[in-house]
């Protein structure tokens, strides 16, 4: 049900129990969420139960759990006692947002060729990676384009390197982020 759920969703809220670890199931649900290109809430509650556990201590044992989605907002609540749950609908609602985001074209140029200054291009033999230029083609999930000498020189750090510049630059809190590269020839 929670497989189908996440189809029908934009927004997915991933809800988690504070008097527990992280289960194998959590991160398969997770997992699957960030795979078919949703945003996340993570919710963790029963936070009135987690006695002794700080939030910053938790937030980073979910964050070292979940590292393949750090991009996700944590929420703490008590359903039971009413505490935080005013704001997971706002937050859900603010990733929602983040998803129909729309950048134009110069900008995310300005971005990326920047984020390309900065760092050394990945390279094979004598074959240097050209960014030549990025645009957004989509929204819901948000998609970049980048038009590149040649895609094969793309190593999923560079990747993950320019979609960290785009998400430091506008945001994308909650969303992931598609990045697809292709060769212009």
């Amino acid at each position: 049900r929670a497989l189908r759920a996440i189809d029908r969703c934009d927004v997915a809220l991933l809800v988690l129990d504070a008097t527990e670890l992280l289960t194998a199931q959590d991160m398969h649900i997770a997992g699957y969420i960030q795979q078919a290109a949703k945003g996340i809430v993570v919710v963790v509650n029963k936070w009135d139960l987690a006695a002794g556990r700080s939030k910053t201590e938790y937030s980073k044992y979910i964050r070292s759990q979940l590292k393949f989605v750090p991009y996700a907002p944590v929420l703490y609540v008590s359903a039971k006692l009413g505490q935080g749950v005013d704001k997971v609908m706002p937050k859900a609602s603010q990733v929602y947002q983040e998803r129909l985001k729309r950048l134009p074209t110069a900008t995310v140029n300005s971005v990326v060729q920047q984020a390309v200054a900065a760092h050394i291009l990945p390279r094979a033999g004598s074959r240097q990676l050209k960014v030549l230029h990025a645009t957004q083609a989509e929204v819901n999930p948000p998609t970049f384009v980048f038009f590149v000498n040649d895609a094969s020189l793309i190593h999923f750090s560079y990747q993950r390197y320019l979609e960290n510049k785009l998400r430091q630059a506008f945001g994308f809190v909650g969303t992931p982020v598609r990045l697809v590269f292709k060769t212009r020839g």
